[in-house]
């Protein structure tokens, strides 16, 4: 029951659509390959608009050959800071990361000084041994590359410094606090709930995958106090990374320790617009799960204040100079005037670099820099947050279409009808995305209608090949059937389901046919084989009855159908040969028992004799096989009304049969006795039909040689009819034998009595036998033993007919003892000779 509930497009379909909605809220989701490759192709044609000016002043290899190896005294980067703000940059952005003062020996060295000269001058009053402390603050002043950087950003009040949280495999275990320029630049994670209650974010997330803990707690580099005091804000440089190593999206605020720290990026647009953190506007933004405002700028985020980035070196207007160029004012002031201006390391090897969809690995400074672009740009990528539920709708929606829809119509209709659905909703998600910038996961009602379609497809066409199949086998199987290949057939309704009915009924009826031919153990095999598949019509009974009868069902020959262990009436399923139905005993044959037979393709009653082959010595059964077809062959050669017509021969596994003429009547023995003699004009009449009968089959080459009463039938009408050509054979000299006598002894002529060869003439006298026999009621050579039977017929004379009967016409008596004569020749030569002597004194008469 539950392989056939989950065989069904319903559950099958069912279960895909629910692994696929499950495999969309996974966070990890299977197919982010494919999602983001799709994203990645989209996203490096996306036209993100018209944006403000972002410049980046790059630490180049040029820059490095010019003033030297990394790291620089720090006075060219106060240098640099003060130029650009007397340049006019809206925000100026050092990526730069001074965590410790700078160690300056020569600094050291002029404290000393001052102090050794400090000394001197109070042990000598001579002003010559005196240096003025003037030119010492003037050298410190020189020497002290920190103050001078941290004069720098005082007075340009709109530089923005970076710390990084180290992505270190081992967090820190300690209660440490934020410093407290960290908190300053930053948020309180209870003012958004909604925040706290969505989860950890970005690279929180990460970092908390990657240790196991709750809440793990990672290094933070930032810049020293001095200097960070007096930046205009600190922003973080950290980046959420896939694992292909690609960059897609931006925390904008991250998580960590119950604040929420911003993005480096986030603070030059803070910068730029002439915020700060406080102003910020943290909630439901442009119909998206999350969002910031900044001033007039609304900023796309998802749930974990995550943008998503968009890189399109085809429209990026990022420009890029040279620190010693504009260090030696060969760039004009004029292209940095309002800008946003960028400071980092792009040379040597001490560049990081990251690597955005589509493009080659880049300079973390010139990374930022096309971040900066993405958020001040007009037009921005998101994922909304109805985006999710518009998938599993999609997802739920091509369900329905493949449970309910595609297996009622044709199937290669119902694949264009998809193709159309899959072409519009990838469609739809592209004009969404190119239109709007929304990015839909296109690929979950894609897998899905796919699988699901792959799915019902081949159930279909295997459900054809199994309906083919069963068709093929059922049809096969009848056919085996209807020529008694019971054996075939049942070899291939085997290869058919036993749930099927029309199955069961094909099974069953063959072991009823396996009954008839008396093989109850396959008919019980059969029966227990269909009950596998739930019962069905009167298995039980009939399984019962054949375990009690123990299977047998054999027709005896020596005892006819009533002395086996079930009779042809104690069932209503008969025993057959061949396609025979065998209704009940006739009597006995020559060679075997004779039925009263049913041809059921024409309804039609049939005399079946048989021949049993249990009852032959196995050393005879070739030779008796033998004679019992060219018997059959032999009468199936005549046509006569006076001979039984064959219908058909063959045979089973124990036997051999022929279908003969079924007659109605009674045979003449009953005529030949003294009290029962029928009219000396029938008498004449039988005679002349059994005369024709012979003349017939003489001329086609048959010798029956067994003429006696039994063999002769009056039917209907007193219609005479010559049956059992049993000992009947083909005259051909190739397979006539000497030496073998054949027939019955009291009716056997003297040349077959020797063994001689015979020919029509032995059946005549044969004849004259039964002519004798009919009008006296007694043979004319009666004896004790079957040896003096023999003997009398070949040596001795019979009775006179006129002294054994008394009122016997001369003409008759003439006949009867023509026929009886023992020489051949002195017989008559053909049966249409005593036809004719009959005929002639039958006109006398």
């Amino acid at each position: 029951m539950l392989k056939k509930l989950f065989g069904t497009n319903l559950v099958q379909i069912s279960l895909l659509t629910l692994v696929v909605v499950l495999c969309m809220l996974w966070p990890f989701y299977p197919l982010d390959r494919l999602e983001n490759e799709y994203f990645d192709f989209w996203a490096g044609r996306f036209n993100t608009g018209d944006h403000p000016p972002v410049a980046v002043v790059e630490i180049d290899d040029k820059s490095l050959q010019s003033i030297g190896a990394w790291p620089w005294p720090r006075s060219y980067v106060a240098e640099m800071v003060q130029g650009l703000s007397d340049a006019g940059a809206q925000a100026i952005g050092v990526m730069l990361l001074y965590s410790q003062e700078a160690l300056n020996p020569g600094l050291e060295e002029i404290h000393t000084l001052r102090e050794i000269n400090r000394i001197k001058s109070q042990q000598s009053t001579k002003a010559s041994a005196k240096i003025p402390d003037t030119e010492f603050s003037r050298s410190e002043k020189r020497l002290n590359h920190d103050e001078q950087l941290i004069s720098a950003v005082k007075s340009s009040r709109n530089v923005v410094l970076p710390f990084r949280l180290l992505n270190s495999a081992s967090p820190f275990e300690g209660d440490d606090k934020l410093s407290g320029m960290l908190i300053i630049n930053s948020l309180k994670g209870e003012k958004n709930d909604a925040l706290v209650n969505r989860g950890f974010t970005g690279l929180s997330a990460w970092m908390r995958q990657r240790s196991g803990t709750g809440n793990p707690i990672y290094p933070i580099r930032e810049p020293y106090k001095e200097l960070a005091g007096k930046a205009g804000a600190i922003g973080h440089l950290n980046l959420t990374v896939d694992a292909d190593g690609i960059v897609r999206k931006i925390p904008l605020l991250l998580d960590y320790k119950g604040r929420l720290l911003p993005s480096f990026a986030l603070q030059m647009v803070l910068k730029y617009k002439n915020s700060n953190l406080k102003k910020l506007k943290i909630g439901s933004n442009g119909g998206t799960a999350g969002g910031l405002r900044v001033g007039d700028l609304d900023i796309p985020t998802d749930r974990s204040y995550q943008m998503l980035f968009s890189h399109n070196p085809n429209e990026s207007k990022l420009k890029t100079y040279s620190f010693v160029n504009v260090m030696n004012d060969a760039v004009d002031a004029k292209q940095l005037k309002n800008a946003i201006v960028l400071l980092g390391i792009t040379g040597g090897e001490y560049a990081r670099l990251y690597r955005a969809a589509g493009g080659d690995e880049i300079s973390e400074v010139e990374f930022f820099g096309n971040i900066l672009e993405n958020i001040l740009s007009p037009r921005h990528l998101s994922r909304p947050g109805w985006s999710l539920p518009l998938e599993i709708l999609a997802v739920l929606y091509f369900a329905v279409f493949l449970i309910f829809i595609i297996p009622r119509i044709n199937f290669k209709v119902a694949g264009l009808i998809l193709g159309i659905f899959l072409v519009t909703w990838a469609g739809t998600s592209l004009a969404l995305f190119w239109v709007n910038g929304y990015w839909i996961k296109i690929f979950p009602p894609v897998i899905l209608a796919v699988c699901g379609f792959g799915l019902v497809g081949f159930k279909s066409l295997a459900s054809k090949k199994r309906y083919e199949m069963l068709e093929a086998n059922k049809t096969l199987g009848l056919s085996y059937q209807g020529q008694g290949m019971l054996d075939n057939a049942l070899e291939r309704f085997m290869q058919c389901p036993v749930e099927d009915q029309s199955v069961k009924n094909l099974l069953y009826n063959l072991g009823l046919d396996f009954e008839r031919k008396r093989m109850a153990n396959k008919s019980l095999a059969i029966y227990e084989h269909i009950r596998k598949g739930g019962n069905f019509k009167d298995l039980k009974k009939r399984i019962k009855k054949l375990k009690t009868k123990g299977g047998a069902r054999p027709i005896s020959s020596t005892s006819g159908l009533g002395g086996t262990t079930m009779s042809v009436d104690d069932t209503d399923t008969h025993p057959t040969l061949g396609r025979y139905e065998l209704l009940s005993e006739l009597g006995r044959g020559a060679m075997g028992t004779v039925f009263l037979g049913l041809d059921p393709r024409i309804n039609r009653e049939v005399a079946v004799k048989t021949l049993p082959y249990t009852e032959i010595e196995t050393n005879e059964l070739d030779d008796v096989k033998t004679r019992f077809f060219r018997e059959a062959e032999a009468a199936g050669k005549l046509s006569h009304p006076n001979i039984v017509a064959i219908y058909d021969a063959g045979e089973e596994h124990d036997m051999a049969y022929i279908a003969m003429e079924y007659l109605q009547g009674h045979d003449l023995t009953s005529c030949c006795t003294s009290d029962n003699l029928l009219p000396l004009e029938q008498v004449l009449e039988i005679i002349t039909a059994v005369a024709s009968a012979l003349e017939y089959a003489h001329r086609e080459g048959v010798v029956h040689r067994d003429i006696k009463p039994s063999n002769i039938m009056l039917v209907k009408d007193n219609l005479v009819k010559v049956t059992d050509f049993g000992i009947a054979r083909v005259i051909d000299t190739s397979q006539t034998r000497t030496g073998v006598a054949l027939g019955t002894p009291s009716y056997m002529s003297p040349e077959q009595i020797a063994g001689k060869k015979v020919d029509g003439r032995s059946d005549l006298f044969s004849l004259g036998i039964v002519f004798y026999e009919l009008l006296t009621g007694q043979k004319p050579f009666a004896a004790d033993s079957i040896t003096a039977i023999l003997y009398a017929i070949t040596h001795s004379s019979y009775t006179p007919l006129s002294a054994a009967a008394g009122k016997i016409p001369p003409g008759c008596v003439a006949v009867v003892d023509k026929l009886l004569k023992k020489g051949l020749t002195k017989r008559f030569a053909s049966a249409s000779q005593v036809i004719k002597a009959i005929e002639a004194f039958q006109n006398k008469l």
